[in-house]
Order: C-alpha cells, then sequence, then structure tokens
C-alpha cells in the first residue's frame, strides 16, 4: 500500500535496464521476493487527469522468498478476480481483472433448437471441461437476437461463476454483462465500460487496441508472434489442450464442433 492506495509491486525503469528487470528489481526491493521466468502478462496505457502512463504487467513462473515490506509499506496478498484491499490504484485495476482470466474457455455458437436448453447445455459443457468462460460467437445474427441469447446465455452461466465472452455485433456486449469482447477499445461507446478487448487472428492489430489474441491452432503451426505483450489464447480442440499450452498460449478457447 502506498500513498493511500494499494497497488501490484512495480516501478519505472531505470537507464540500461528492460521492463522484466526493473519488474524483478522492484519487486525484490519493495517486498523482499525474488521471481523467476518472468512473462509478459499485458501492456496497456493508462490515463490519469493530467498524465498518461504506460504500464507492462509481468507474471513470474516461480518465486521465492517470504514478503517483508522493504520500503515502510503494508502489504497483502489477493485473490486477482476479487481483491479484498481497497482503494485500489486505479490503474491497476486492469492489470488484476486480466490476472483473473480463465486459463480454459468453451466456444459457442447460435442455437440450432430452443434458447432455454442450449444454453443449460453450454453451461453443463462448461462445467464439463472446467471452463471459466463460454465464448458466444454471434456476430452473424440480427442485433437483436444476439442480444437476447446472450442475456440467456449469461444468465445461466452466472449461476456457476462462468463468464461470458462476446464475438459480437457493436454495442452488444455492454448491454449484456459480457467479460470480453471482440470490438476494439477505441470504439467510443465503450469507454469507461471495464471490458476487456480482444481480437480473433489478428493481421495488422495495435497493441493498444486489444487485450487479448484469440489464434486458431491445429497440430502442425506453432502460435503466432505478435510483436507485442498480450495474452494469446490458442483456438483448438479438446484433444489438443495440452499442444496448445506446449506452444506457449496463456490459455485455450476449446471448440470441438
Amino acid at each position: 500500500m502506498s500513498g493511500g492506495y494499494w497497488e501490484i509491486p512495480g516501478g519505472k525503469i531505470e537507464p540500461g535496464e528492460t521492463a522484466e528487470e526493473a519488474a524483478g528489481r522492484e519487486l525484490s526491493e519493495e517486498t523482499g521476493l525474488s521471481a523467476d521466468g518472468l512473462r509478459p502478462v499485458s501492456r496497456y496505457r493508462h490515463r490519469f487527469a493530467s498524465r498518461s502512463i504506460d504500464l507492462k504487467l509481468f507474471e513470474a513462473q516461480t518465486w521465492s522468498g517470504t514478503p517483508v515490506s522493504q520500503e515502510c509499506q503494508r502489504l497483502e496478498w489477493v485473490y486477482p478476480g476479487a481483491p479484498q484491499v481497497a482503494p485500489i490504484l486505479d490503474s491497476n485495476r486492469k492489470a488484476l481483472r486480466l490476472l483473473s482470466l480463465p486459463r480454459v474457455v468453451l466456444c459457442t455458437e447460435a442455437p440450432v433448437d430452443g434458447p432455454a436448453a442450449w444454453a443449460l447445455s453450454c453451461a453443463r459443457r462448461a462445467r464439463e471441461v472446467s471452463a471459466g468462460a463460454v465464448l458466444f460467437a454471434c456476430r452473424t445474427l440480427p442485433a437483436a437476437q444476439q442480444i437476447v441469447l446472450a442475456r440467456r446465455l449469461g444468465a445461466e452461466l452466472a449461476r456457476q461463476g462462468t463468464a461470458l465472452w462476446l464475438d459480437a455485433a457493436p454495442g452488444v456486449a455492454v448491454r449484456t454483462g459480457a467479460e470480453l469482447t471482440t470490438e476494439l477499445a477505441g470504439d467510443a461507446s465503450l469507454r469507461g465500460s471495464g471490458l476487456i478487448h480482444a481480437v480473433i487472428d489478428p493481421n495488422d492489430c495495435s497493441p493498444s487496441q486489444t487485450d487479448v489474441v484469440l489464434t486458431r491452432l491445429d497440430r502442425r503451426i506453432a502460435l503466432p508472434t505478435t510483436g507485442i505483450a498480450t495474452l494469446v489464447y490458442a483456438i483448438t480442440s479438446s484433444d489438443n489442450i495440452e499442444n496448445a499450452f506446449r506452444a506457449g498460449a496463456y490459455g485455450v478457447c476449446i471448440c470441438d464442433d
């Protein structure tokens, strides 16, 4: 805790340092912990009232030591998705949301049968594969139908704590309680929505416009190099999950149909 706000350990990059080196140094200086295998999670810009800052977020694969405040600050372990401390520095809220994203996501499309039975089936299948979210691809449907189906699915998923992700028309995600959308962050209607932004199979994607990359993967190819610090989810089948993680995916989107 610093300046009355809780924040993730971090600080400025010193001359001659890489961002990864700075992250490890700041962690040690502030908490006494040593981190190994730091991997980039995200890079994003946060706008304060009078200035903007670029933030680079890293996740440690392993760590060692006992956390001890080195700079007269309060320390607390928290769950990223439900931090039990407050107030949290605004620039850190997005980082916590990204760190709480599930590693396994189930993909689904519009129902062939009734929406109620479809929503129940999706929720049941999500439990079977231990998915923390369901990605509903409905962009080709009329917008009104997208909203109705997304709300129905979202309500069913909420009963078991599963998040709703949407690949839908502009404006649908903010009206249906979705956690993630494939709409770009630059859309004025999404400002302040708190949504996580994703792109599917990007060709020329700006790092400032996306938090998550969803890319198709099969047994013969490796994940593409995006050139940006972002979370990469492999779209693959349930029998190919291990290959996806071995290829470097942060998470998987299971599409068995």
